[in-house]
This record gives C-alpha cells, sequence and structure tokens, in this order.
C-alpha cells in the first residue's frame, strides 16, 4: 500500500508551511561575463532540522547545525555539479543553498538538505 503525503505538506496542523525556491539560471553576457539569474516559485512543505543520520550525505566539512530538511512536493534540485547551479530557499528569513535531494517518489515527496548561508558564504 502506498501512501501519498503530498496533501499533508499543506497542513499547518502537521507543520506544513511555504517557503520560496529560486533556481539559478547562468548565461553569458555580450562581454563575457557570467550572468546569473533566478527564477522564483513558492512551494509548500516541511522544514526541520536535519536529523544526525542526513550527515552521511553530505559533503565533508558541512556542519550539521547548519542544515535544514525540507519536504516537499514541488521540485527541487541540488544541481549536477557541472552546468546546473543548485537550488536557493528561503524560509524564515534565512538563506539555504541545497546540498542534497532524496525522491520518495512513491509517497509524493522530496527531501532536500540544504545549507544555511551566512554572509560571506559563496551561493
Amino acid at each position: 500500500m502506498r501512501i501519498n503525503v503530498a496533501d499533508l505538506m499543506t497542513d499547518a496542523d502537521l507543520g506544513g508551511t511555504t517557503f520560496a525556491r529560486r533556481r539559478p539560471t547562468s548565461s553569458l553576457a555580450s562581454e563575457g561575463q557570467v550572468v546569473v539569474s533566478y527564477a522564483s516559485a513558492s512551494l509548500a512543505g516541511i522544514v526541520q532540522p536535519a536529523a544526525t543520520t542526513d550527515a552521511n550525505l553530505l559533503p565533508e566539512g558541512v556542519r550539521i547545525s547548519d542544515v535544514q530538511a525540507f519536504f516537499t512536493a514541488g521540485d527541487v534540485s541540488a544541481g549536477d555539479g557541472k552546468s546546473q547551479l543548485p537550488d536557493v530557499l528561503q524560509y524564515g528569513g534565512q538563506t539555504f543553498r541545497v546540498l542534497h535531494v532524496q525522491a520518495f517518489d512513491q509517497h509524493g515527496m522530496r527531501k532536500a538538505l540544504a545549507q544555511l548561508i551566512t554572509v560571506g558564504s559563496v551561493v
């Protein structure tokens, strides 16, 4: 039996909220400089601190205390490490860079682990 939890993402009693996803795209300006622009979307989901077991999915040197888990039925991406940059999520007045995405398609959701971007961080 498959349970689709996508509808639960909007239930405030279960922690449902909204957050912004900013998807970066890059292009070359006529001067040969890279220009990054963002396409924004609002996603419904649940945001929680990352679990200690999530540390195994993160790059070396990332502090688990700086990572939030975003559960959503929406489209989120960690980029491909080559031509696609990772999505940027904004929630609670803070900005996060997506590091890892797990698809739970049988349940209608994805889990994105995203690191808090602080002043001086590179997106």
